[in-house]
């Protein structure tokens, strides 16, 4: 009778290890949801992410709805759906698509146009974002911009040949800044860099001394 306890307790560690958390995405044992609570902000940023990513675990722009108030993901990509745009585009708001295309400009706080902003954010990988910016119809309304130049990616789950390429929530967290503060912006950081470095860890390639605020208590 105490080995079959025994046996269903491993059982069941084992399963919180290998199993993910649906939110995060992350494993159980590392799950950080309990940890995120998302920030009032005036910019309303919705991901528009390319279906093959819904379950990835390097994906990073589900942390988008998990962190941000009005923060919400649409999928793009589906066969025979055509991409939702209910509600992006109103007279309340400025719409802006964030992603670098030849008549993209800077991100910037507009003076001249104080009304709060609707940040669209594609979320694949770059051929399939830049077809949805150049070519989907539906968003030639959106003002096109970029961010300025910054520091490398803090991003190490992927790897793409130009370091200037920035992870979806990276991204993200940087146009904040811009938007809403730094302080926005520095949570949000914390919160991809704990994501990127739990994950490493399950891994195996970082050591725990040097996960981003620690690792949560074993379940």
């Amino acid at each position: 009778m105490a080995k079959g306890r025994s046996t269903r307790r491993f059982r069941g560690q084992l399963r919180a290890t290998l199993d993910r958390c649906a939110r995060c995405f992350l494993h159980l044992r590392l799950c950080l949801c309990a940890s995120l609570e998302p920030l009032p902000v005036a910019t309303r940023v919705v991901v528009l992410r390319h279906r093959k990513e819904a379950h990835k675990p390097t994906n990073t722009g589900r942390l988008v709805p998990l962190t941000l108030m009005g923060g919400e993901i649409r999928v793009f990509g589906a066969r025979d759906e055509e991409l939702d745009t209910t509600g992006l585009f109103t007279a309340e708001r400025r719409t802006v698509l964030l992603f670098p295309t030849p008549d993209s400009r800077p991100l910037e706080s507009e003076a001249a146009d104080p009304r709060p902003v609707t940040m669209i954010v594609p979320d694949s990988d770059w051929r399939r974002a830049q077809k949805l910016a150049l070519r989907e119809e539906k968003l030639a309304d959106a003002q096109h911009v970029h961010l300025p130049s910054g520091p490398p990616s803090m991003y190490r789950l992927r790897h793409h040949p130009d370091p200037r390429y920035l992870a979806t929530f990276e991204a993200v967290a940087r146009a904040l800044g811009i938007l809403e503060g730094a302080e926005v912006q520095e949570r949000l950081e914390q919160v991809f860099r704990v994501m990127v470095d739990r994950t490493l860890w399950s891994r195996g390639q970082l050591a725990s001394e040097k996960v981003t605020g620690g690792l949560p208590e074993p379940i």
